[in-house]
């Protein structure tokens, strides 16, 4: 795992996601070291929701970003 994979983890794990959607979300961002740095950046500035950060990574999937 990356320095970058790791910060990802432990902010997803401190904000309290299920594990289940911790390691969905590391397997999808982990192909793109641009959409890894933008969750990187969502969570820790706008400290969203599960439901939140599902939407916004599928809006990074879709190449919707906000």
């Amino acid at each position: 795992m990356t320095g970058k994979q790791q910060t990802l983890y432990a902010l997803m794990e401190n904000q309290g996601y299920s594990y289940g959607f911790i390691m969905t979300a590391m397997r999808i961002l982990g192909q793109s070291k641009q959409a890894l740095d933008d969750m990187i950046i969502f969570i820790d500035d706008f400290h969203p929701t599960e439901e939140q950060c599902i939407e916004h990574l599928a809006e990074i999937c879709s190449g919707g970003q906000q």
